[in-house]
């Protein structure tokens, strides 16, 4: 007869604890990130290069700047951002300008998106 091992009714809240503890800290922290990415790209004005993007959950496209910033977009995308765009910003707006390379190789303006609204 194999030997079955019970933990202790103590064992068994304290790893729920740290299951909901290890949860919560998850989707704080990510709260938190978010918040804080949305309050700088409302802040500051800048103009980076978008460098790299992904697939966030599935549900959104996640696009990374230079600057360390992020953009968000539910997929498809369409063309509205690609990597090696600029992003430039005027502080205290949401409002941002893509720019674009052309064919001679020079950034001009493709296009104006709202970082509140997700295209």
């Amino acid at each position: 007869m194999p030997y079955e091992f019970k933990a202790p009714l103590w064992v068994k809240i304290l790893m729920g604890m740290v299951a909901v503890g290890l949860f919560s800290y998850t989707v704080i922290y990510t709260l938190y990130k978010e918040r804080k990415n949305t309050k700088e790209f409302y802040n500051n004005e800048f103009s980076s290069k978008v460098v790299s993007s992904n697939s966030y959950e599935g549900r959104t496209i996640e696009f990374h700047l230079e600057n360390g910033l992020k953009l968000y977009f539910f997929p498809p995308v369409n063309n509205k951002v690609i990597i090696g765009d600029i992003i430039q910003k005027k502080s205290e707006t949401s409002l941002y300008n893509v720019l674009r390379k052309n064919k001679n190789g020079k950034y001009e303006f493709h296009s104006t998106h709202d970082f509140d609204k997700l295209g």
